[in-house]
């Protein structure tokens, strides 16, 4: 019952959202990323993009899919811990088939830790070739749930500050897990 509902109550809300860009301009073919806790304006702000979202397995995942199916997305389903290498090489796939536009993902989720970048984006910007943008979300009038991404519902009939900042990841090690780690966590300070 709720994966029938949830999308609509959703929507619903998304639609009473006043959303207001500034920043770069986002190419057509790009990878774009938000954090975990802004999700839910930043899956709906880029829903007409022809996109592909990568999307954890798990139970939550699962209520997230049934939603962005509903908004047009379509889905690669894998985690960090599950699945993720093959759902980031199908959405890949999918991409240089120009099955879709844009790749779509929570650089620090499912899991956290929050606003810690994780591989995912880069490479996949790096082995397609694209630009790679974060969008900084700002709502002021929300609420914040208690979990580990203090996940933010916007009000009905918010205003919502998107910001598109191009990430340049020339520097990203291309093999070195560690050194990966370690210029991820330096990246992400960026946008704390």
């Amino acid at each position: 019952m709720i994966y029938r509902l949830l999308p609509f109550a959703v929507t619903l809300l998304a639609r009473t959202l006043r959303f207001r860009w500034s920043g770069e301009a986002i190419p057509k073919r790009a990878v774009i990323m938000f954090w975990h806790g802004k999700m839910l304006p930043g899956w709906y702000c880029v829903r007409m993009r022809k996109p592909i979202a990568l999307v954890s397995q798990s139970k939550d995942g699962n209520l997230l899919a049934a939603v962005l199916s509903f908004w047009g997305y379509k889905l690669a389903r894998g985690s960090t811990k599950r699945g993720g290498m093959e759902a980031l090489n199908n959405a890949l796939q999918a991409i240089r088939e120009h099955e879709v536009n844009t790749l779509v993902l929570t650089p620090d989720g499912p899991r956290g830790p929050r606003h810690v970048f994780k591989r995912g984006a880069f490479i996949a910007a790096g082995e397609l070739g694209l630009p790679l943008y974060m969008l900084e979300i700002e709502c002021p009038s929300k609420k914040i749930l208690k979990s580990w991404d203090q996940f933010e519902v916007p009000l009905p009939f918010s205003k919502v500050c998107i910001r598109a900042v191009q990430v340049k990841p020339a520097e990203f090690p291309s093999s070195d897990r560690a050194r990966q780690e370690a210029w991820l966590s330096n990246a992400s300070q960026a946008f704390e």
